[in-house]
C-alpha cells in the first residue's frame, strides 16, 4: 500500500502544490489586503483561481500518469527523501509553467492550452523522474557484482 501512496504523490502532488500555492496567495491578497476583483468580487477572484489551478491539476496529473508508468520501479525503490526531492522538483516546475503560460501555451482554445500543459507536464516529469533514476543513490537500480569477484 506504501507503493501506491508513493505513485500518487508523485502524480497529484507537484499540482496540489500549485493549487494550494496559488489559492492561498490569493485569498491572502482579497481576505487580508483588501484586494478584491473588481469583476467576480472578493469571493469569486479565489473561486477562479480555484477553478483554473484546478484545471492545472487535472491536466498536470494526466501528464504525469503515462511517466509514472514507465518509471514505476523506481518510484517503489527510491527513498522517500529522493522522492520529495522529485515533487519539490515537479512542484516548482508546474509554478513556472503556470507562470509562462501566457506565452508559452497556445491561446486558440482551452482544449489546446490543456493538451499543451499536460504534455508539457509528462515533459517536464520524464526530466526530472529520468534525474531522480540517475542519480539517486540506491544500489537498487545498478547491477551488483557477484561475491567472491572483485
Amino acid at each position: 500500500m506504501a507503493n501506491f501512496w508513493r505513485f500518487v504523490a508523485v502524480i497529484v502532488g507537484p499540482g496540489a502544490l500549485l493549487l494550494l500555492a496559488l489559492v492561498g496567495h490569493t485569498a491572502f491578497d482579497t481576505y487580508l489586503l483588501g484586494n478584491c476583483d473588481p469583476k467576480f468580487g472578493c469571493g469569486g477572484g479565489v473561486q477562479v483561481i480555484a477553478f483554473v489551478s484546478g484545471l492545472a491539476l487535472l491536466c498536470s496529473s494526466l501528464g504525469h500518469l503515462p511517466v509514472c508508468l514507465l518509471f514505476l520501479r523506481m518510484l517503489r525503490q527510491t527513498r522517500a527523501l529522493w522522492l520529495l526531492v522529485a515533487i519539490a522538483a515537479l512542484g516548482l516546475g508546474q509554478g513556472v509553467l503556470f507562470a509562462a503560460s501566457g506565452d508559452l501555451l497556445p491561446g486558440d482554445s482551452l482544449q489546446s492550452m490543456m493538451a499543451a500543459w499536460a504534455g508539457a507536464s509528462a515533459l517536464m516529469a520524464l526530466v526530472v523522474l529520468g534525474a531522480v533514476r540517475y542519480w539517486a543513490p540506491n544500489n537498487s537500480f545498478k547491477p551488483k557484482p557477484l561475491r567472491g569477484s572483485a
